[in-house]
C-alpha cells in the first residue's frame, strides 16, 4: 500500500513539474510572439503609414521630420509594458523615448457642405474650441497667447486636415496632462508629435514584470524605498493646482524614473482632476449597488431610493495606493505582502483601507482622514531609517 502511495505521489509531482515546464514554455513564446509582433508589425507599419501621411501633408509636427526625413531615432524596440499605450521605443542623442498613439475619438470637427466636401473650421475657431475643451475637461484656464502657441507651433493653414489630428491629441488624457502638468513632472514630458503619433520620455520602470516570483525575492528595503517614493508621489498630485489630481488606475508596474531619477507615472488615461471625476461618478445612471457606480478603482455611490448614481467619489488615492499597491491581492501580493511588515503596520493599513469607521473625509466614507495617512507615511519612514540597524544587528 505504502508502495503504490509513492508511485502515485511520484506520478503526481513528475506531472506538475510537466505542467510548469509547458506553462513556462508557452509563457516565453507568447512573450516572443508578442515582441516579434510589435517590432515587425505594428512598429514597423506604424513608421511607414506615419511618413506616407506626412509625405501627403495630412500629419505634420517636428516628430515626422525627425523620423521620416532626419532619421535620427536609432535602436528601435517594443516595450516591456504598456503596448497598448507605446507603439515603440527609440533612441536619440543618447536618450530614450516612447513614441505613443493617441486614442481614437467618435466626435468629429469635420463636416460636409452642400457639394458634399468636408469643411474644417477656422483656426481662430479651433483655438476656441480647444480652449472650452481644456477648461471643461481640466478646469485649467490658459489665455490666448497660451492657446495660439499650443494650437498654431505646427499647424499648416494650407493644410486644414491636419486639426483633425491635432484634435485627437487635444482629447487624448495622456499627452494633455503630460503638456499641461509639464512643470510639476508627474507624468512623462511630451516632447514632439507627428500627427496623432507622439514622442515622450521614456521612464525606467520600478518593477517592469509584476509577478508573484518576483516578490518572493523582493528585499524588504527596497519594498519599503518603493512605498515611501510612490506615497510622496501621491501627496504631489493631492497638492496640484487648481485641484488635485485622482488616479483611478494605480499600478505598481507603471511608476518609473526619468533620467534624473524622478519618479513618474507612466500611463495618465485613467486621471482626471476632482471635480470632473465627482460628476464624472454621479452621472444619475441607473445602478443596484454602489459598485455599479464605480469607474474602474474610484468607488461611486448609488442612491437607495432612486437607484441612481448621485454620489461623489467615495474614496481617494491613498485608498487606493493602501489596497492596489501596498496590499495587493491574488497572484500579484503588494509591497507590504511579507511576512516581515509588522502587525502595527498592517493595522495601519487595514485602516487606511477602510477608514469607514476610523477617521473619513466628510461625504468620502472610504477616503482616510490626514491623520491615518501621516501616520502610516510616518511608519514607513521611520522603519526604512531603522532597517540598517536590523540588518547590522
Amino acid at each position: 500500500m505504502l508502495t503504490g502511495f509513492k508511485r502515485k505521489f511520484r506520478v503526481i509531482i513528475q506531472r506538475v513539474v510537466l505542467l510548469g515546464s509547458i506553462c513556462g514554455l508557452l509563457i516565453y513564446l507568447y512573450s516572443y510572439v508578442d515582441l516579434e509582433f510589435c517590432y515587425k508589425i505594428m512598429s514597423q507599419n506604424s513608421l511607414t503609414f506615419m511618413c506616407k501621411k506626412y509625405k501627403n501633408n495630412e500629419y505634420s509636427g517636428t516628430l515626422c521630420e525627425e523620423l521620416c526625413l532626419q532619421r535620427d531615432f536609432k535602436n528601435f524596440k517594443c516595450p516591456h509594458n504598456e503596448m497598448k499605450t507605446i507603439i515603440f521605443t527609440a533612441h536619440k542623442n543618447g536618450d530614450n523615448y516612447a513614441v505613443k498613439l493617441a486614442k481614437d475619438i467618435d466626435d468629429d470637427l469635420r463636416w460636409k457642405n452642400s457639394k458634399n466636401e468636408l469643411v474644417f473650421p477656422k483656426i481662430e475657431d479651433f483655438h476656441r474650441i480647444v480652449k472650452l475643451h481644456i477648461t471643461l475637461t481640466y478646469n485649467v484656464s490658459l489665455d490666448d497667447s497660451m492657446i495660439g502657441a499650443l494650437v498654431n507651433q505646427e499647424i499648416d493653414k494650407k493644410y486644414p486636415e491636419q486639426m483633425w489630428s491635432f484634435w485627437r491629441l487635444y482629447k487624448d488624457n495622456n499627452y494633455m496632462l503630460g503638456k499641461l502638468y509639464d512643470e510639476e513632472s508627474v507624468f512623462p514630458t511630451v516632447l514632439s508629435s507627428c500627427g496623432p503619433y507622439y514622442a515622450t520620455e521614456h521612464l525606467q520602470i520600478l518593477m517592469a514584470d509584476q509577478s508573484f516570483m518576483q516578490y518572493i525575492f523582493f528585499d524588504w528595503q527596497r519594498r519599503l524605498t518603493f512605498a515611501l517614493d510612490i506615497m510622496e508621489y501621491i501627496f504631489r498630485l493631492e497638492d496640484m493646482k487648481p485641484e488635485p489630481l485622482k488616479m483611478c488606475e494605480m499600478n505598481i508596474n507603471l511608476f518609473g524614473l526619468t533620467a534624473d531619477k524622478r519618479l513618474k507615472y507612466q500611463n495618465a488615461e485613467f486621471v482626471m482632476v476632482e471635480s470632473q471625476l465627482d460628476k464624472k461618478l454621479a452621472n444619475g445612471k441607473q445602478c443596484k449597488q454602489n459598485s455599479d457606480c464605480n469607474w474602474h478603482y474610484c468607488m461611486g455611490k448609488c442612491d437607495e431610493e432612486l437607484s441612481v448614481c448621485t454620489g461623489v467619489q467615495q474614496n481617494s488615492n491613498f485608498q487606493i495606493y493602501c489596497e492596489q499597491i501596498l496590499k495587493g491581492g491574488g497572484l500579484f501580493p503588494g509591497l507590504l505582502a511579507t511576512s516581515k511588515t509588522p502587525k502595527s503596520l498592517m493595522a495601519l493599513l487595514h485602516n487606511c483601507i477602510d477608514p469607514s469607521k476610523k477617521g473619513h473625509f466628510y461625504a468620502r466614507p472610504y477616503a482616510p482622514g490626514t491623520e491615518i495617512v501621516l501616520r502610516l507615511y510616518n511608519e514607513l519612514k521611520r522603519l526604512y531609517k531603522e532597517f540598517p540597524k536590523q540588518k547590522g544587528n
